[in-house]
C-alpha cells in the first residue's frame, strides 16, 4: 500500500507539472497587464451586459435644452448690462468735451475781440471816459476845496526822548483824515494815494520815494469840522496826546477855505530785459 500510494502521488505531481508547463507565458503576461491598466473596465462591461444602457428620455432632453437656453439668455442680458454703462459714460464724455470746446472757442473769440479793441485804442490814442469818483479815489486828478492842515513839528531844544516826529505819527493822522471822510490828503505837497507808503529811511521820512522833513504838513480836503474833531477824539486823540508828552513834538491845526492839491505823479513800470538774447542752457 505504501509504495502504491507513493507512486500515485508522484504521478499527480507529474501531471500538474505537465499542465503548468503547457500554459502560455505570453498570455499570462497579457492578462496581468490588462488587469493592472484597466482594473474597473471588466466590472463595467459585465454590468452593462446584464442591465443594458438606458436611452435618454424626451423629458430629459427638453430639460437640458431649457437649461441651455436659460443660460444663454442670462449671458446675453449680463453682457448687455455691462456694455450699457460704458456706452453712457462715453456719451457723457463726448458731451462734456463738446461743451468745453465751445466754451474755449467763445473765450478765444472774446480775447481776440479785446485784442482788436486794444490795438484800435493804441493806434487812435483814444482813452476810456474818465470817472470823477475813481479819479478822486486814486488821486490821479488835481483837487481843491475847504479843509484843514495839521502841522507836526519836531521838538525844539533838549528834553526826554529824541523829540522827532515819526512815520507812525504821520500815518496815524493820515488814517484819521480818511476815516473822517476826507476827499484828498497830502503830506508836504505829496499827494497820498491808495498805494502811497510813509516810511522812515535813516534820519528822514519818505512819502513814496520823496523825502520830507519837519515841519510836516498833513493837508486834508473835506468837512473841516469833522476832520478837526477826528484829531481830538477817540484813539487818534489819545495817541497824539501821548506822543506829545513822550517825545515833545507839537501838533497844531489850521482851517482853510480853499486848499489846492496836485494830482499824484504816476511812475511808469520798467522791466529788465536780457542783453544779447536769452542764454538758454547756461554758459560753458
Amino acid at each position: 500500500m505504501t509504495q502504491g500510494a507513493h507512486r500515485g502521488d508522484m504521478a499527480g505531481e507529474q501531471l500538474e507539472a505537465t499542465q503548468a508547463s503547457s500554459v502560455d507565458p505570453a498570455a499570462s503576461m497579457s492578462l496581468l497587464t490588462a488587469l493592472l491598466a484597466n482594473p474597473l473596465d471588466a466590472g463595467y462591461e459585465h454590468y452593462r451586459a446584464e442591465h443594458g444602457s438606458r436611452p435618454a428620455s424626451v423629458r430629459g432632453k427638453i430639460a437640458v435644452f431649457g437649461v441651455a437656453v436659460a443660460l444663454g439668455f442670462g449671458s446675453i442680458v449680463a453682457t448687455s448690462s455691462l456694455r450699457a454703462p460704458a456706452s453712457d459714460v462715453k456719451s457723457d464724455l463726448k458731451s462734456q468735451a463738446s461743451e468745453r470746446t465751445a466754451a474755449v472757442e467763445a473765450l478765444n473769440d472774446e480775447v481776440q475781440s479785446l485784442g482788436r479793441a486794444i490795438d484800435q485804442y493804441s493806434q487812435t490814442g483814444s482813452t476810456a471816459p474818465s470817472n470823477p469818483a475813481q479819479d478822486l479815489m486814486t488821486a490821479t486828478t488835481p483837487v481843491s476845496g475847504p479843509g484843514i492842515t495839521v502841522t507836526l513839528t519836531d521838538r525844539s531844544g533838549t528834553g526826554k526822548g529824541n523829540g522827532n516826529v515819526r512815520d507812525q505819527d504821520l500815518a496815524m493822522v493820515v488814517n484819521a483824515m480818511w476815516a473822517a471822510g476826507a476827499d484828498a490828503v497830502s503830506i508836504n505837497g505829496q499827494r497820498v494815494g491808495p498805494e502811497t507808503f510813509v516810511r522812515t529811511a535813516g534820519s528822514v521820512i519818505l512819502v513814496n520815494v520823496t523825502p520830507v522833513s519837519s515841519p510836516y504838513e498833513v493837508a486834508a480836503i473835506g468837512d473841516a469840522n469833522a476832520l478837526s474833531v477826528a484829531l481830538v477824539r477817540g484813539a487818534t486823540g489819545d495817541y497824539l496826546s501821548a506822543a506829545q508828552s513822550v517825545t515833545g513834538m507839537t501838533v497844531s491845526t489850521k482851517v482853510s477855505d480853499n486848499l489846492q492839491m496836485e494830482a499824484l505823479t504816476l511812475t511808469d513800470s520798467h522791466y529788465a530785459t536780457p542783453v544779447g538774447g536769452s542764454n538758454e542752457g547756461g554758459s560753458s
